[in-house]
């Protein structure tokens, strides 16, 4: 079985800084979900460890990237 082991405070660091970028990235993609994105992403990193934050972070790039593909120019009306 393959695991991945990291210290508490690195994996408490990493789901700071993780869960913030997501917050403000988030919020200039005017997202309004970002805080809950930013809170799964955090308890990603320990329930269950890392491979919740990995899943939580593709699935919100997956769903930022989406909601830009499909964002209209309010120019493209006329």
């Amino acid at each position: 079985m393959v695991g991945i082991e990291i210290s508490g405070e690195l994996a408490l660091l990493i789901g700071l800084l993780g869960a913030v970028w997501i917050y403000y990235d988030g919020q200039s993609h005017n997202m309004q979900t970002a805080d809950m994105w930013a809170v799964g992403f955090f308890l990603g990193m320990f329930i269950p460890p890392i491979i919740g934050a990995v899943i939580v972070m593709v699935l919100y790039l997956q769903k930022r990237n989406r909601r830009r593909r499909g964002k209209v120019n309010q120019f493209d009306h006329y």
